[in-house]
């Protein structure tokens, strides 16, 4: 299972340069960054298939409309210090059934729809986002809260994420549950996770290669909950997520 890597506009300065905080300006220029990233997925599954995936990156934002990577959005509110957005969000979720998981169902990625509301401090920001299934694959929601910010520092940029995550009790059992008819087919017990909490960490680094040329890289770690973790599908109490990428920038 793969979360979402959240972006954000905050730009946190080096204390030791100066003693404030700064954010993008909302009315500077739209800029377009296309590229190419590759995940590879640690999965908490028991079997093996951890998925690797190679896709267009593509990231614009304007005073209204924004390209964000695997979420594309309005926004409601574009204020110094309020940003709300409205969305829809490729959730990469998934599971491909394998050696002893081999006749489970497949678990397929889908597309969530939502929004954001994030409060920027200058200690960072604050952010709430809520998504909902709506190609029915899981028909499930989830909810985050972190807190995330930016840090630049010459031609390197740093993006830290500490939050937590509510599954409800449908997308616990899509990705994580076991029906009747798997468990005849396969042996395992059957399962119906409940609704439940997960902590995550990220960090996604990136550095300027001049003013075109950008390359980047991304690290999220995610602790399974207990009902997650306690499913027949799971071997390890975590799941770990890398990316590597570059982007050109128009």
């Amino acid at each position: 299972m793969k979360m979402k890597l959240a972006a954000t506009k905050i730009i946190i300065l080096p204390l030791l340069m100066v003693n404030s905080f700064s954010l993008a300006n909302a009315d500077e220029p739209s800029k377009l960054q296309v590229g190419l990233t590759d995940t590879y997925d640690f999965q908490a599954y028991k079997n093996q298939n951890n998925p690797n995936t190679i896709l267009p990156a593509i990231f614009y934002d304007s005073q209204h409309f924004y390209i964000d990577g695997d979420e594309v959005g309005i926004y409601g509110i574009n204020q110094p210090n309020h940003k709300l957005k409205l969305n829809l969000y490729y959730d990469s979720s998934e599971f491909k059934p394998s050696d002893q998981l081999n006749n489970l169902n497949k678990r397929k990625p889908s597309v969530m729809a939502g929004g954001s509301y994030t409060y920027i401090t200058q200690y960072g920001g604050f952010q709430v986002q809520a998504e909902q299934d709506i190609l029915s694959r899981s028909h499930g929601a989830f909810t985050t809260f972190a807190y995330l910010a930016q840090l630049n520092y010459n031609k390197w940029t740093f993006a830290p994420e500490l939050g937590v995550q509510w599954n409800s009790k449908k997308y616990n059992n899509y990705y994580y549950g076991v029906s009747t008819a798997e468990a005849q087919a396969t042996g395992l017990k059957e399962y119906h996770p409940k609704q439940s909490l997960q902590p995550y960490l990220s960090l996604d680094t990136a550095y300027q290669l001049n003013s075109r040329w950008t390359l980047y890289g991304g690290l999220q770690i995610t602790g399974l909950s207990n009902q997650q973790y306690h499913s027949p599908m799971v071997n390890k109490q975590t799941d770990i997520s890398t990316s590597l990428g570059f982007l050109y920038q128009f």
